[in-house]
């Protein structure tokens, strides 16, 4: 009985010892393979590719790439800007692919110096001192105070799906539109490099834009006024009043 009882607590030690020995083997496997040495990235407008790297590249022995695909597996970002999550997929053991979801922005106003960034429901959702691409400044809002998080309290919420429509149609036709005038009666004034392009009052701004486009190369590098506000497919009511020297 005591040769048996001896030999079992030996079994059981070796058995422990096995599975230790496995473990670190697995361990070392894992920290030495699956070191991340390239990243590809998707998705990402406000941030560059190595921006993005080291975001999600903790260091040292957390460069793993199996590490990393459970840490990031749709996480929700809260501690930077205009990201709302990213989601790590293994390429192969020692290359990992981020998708970035950046958050869907409106527009920006300034503010005490500041940007402050709102969401297609007028939700402020960042704050910043830079001025970021294809998110145009929108001018002419009658607001009180801003707060972080908060809806923009401009009196009218139609306005923030009007911006939006207009941020995402200024997407689609590859407009460099830096900011956005509101003026009393919402008559649009554009802003594009040196030319104010009054849009006037519409519901449907497809067609100026449209038209807009066509024209942008004409008056690239001019400093004017180009007035589309009586424009329509058929009145080509549009006149180009060049600044004086």
């Amino acid at each position: 009985m005591k040769e048996h009882g001896f030999s079992r607590k030996r079994f059981l030690l070796i058995l422990v010892i096995i599975l230790i020995l496995l473990a670190a083997g697995a361990y070392g496997v894992i920290t030495t393979q699956f070191v991340v040495t390239d990243v590809t990235v998707d998705g990402n407008e406000h941030y560059t590719d190595e921006q993005i790297r080291e975001m999600v590249l903790p260091g040292g022995i957390r460069n793993n790439s199996l590490y990393l695909s459970l840490l990031y597996r749709k996480k929700e970002i809260k501690d930077i800007p205009f990201i709302e999550s990213m989601d790590v997929s293994i390429v192969n053991r020692n290359t990992i692919h981020v998708d970035v979801y950046e958050k869907t922005l409106a527009g920006c106003v300034n503010y005490l110096g500041s940007y402050l960034y709102f969401d297609k429901d007028g939700i402020v959702v960042e704050s910043s001192t830079e001025s970021y691409d294809k998110v145009p400044e929108i001018i002419g809002l009658k607001f009180n105070s801003i707060v972080l998080g908060s809806k923009l309290d401009v009196g009218d919420d139609d306005i923030f799906r009007q911006i939006l429509d207009l941020t995402q149609s200024f997407d689609k036709y590859d407009l460099d539109v830096s900011k956005v005038y509101f003026d009393s009666s919402d008559n649009l004034i554009l802003y594009i490099e040196e030319v104010k392009v009054y849009l006037g009052n519409s519901d449907d701004y497809t067609d100026k834009l449209f038209e807009l486009k066509q024209m942008e190369t004409k008056f690239s590098g001019l400093k004017g006024t180009l007035y589309m506000q009586d424009y329509t497919k058929d009145s080509n009511a549009i006149i180009f009043k060049k600044d004086e020297k």
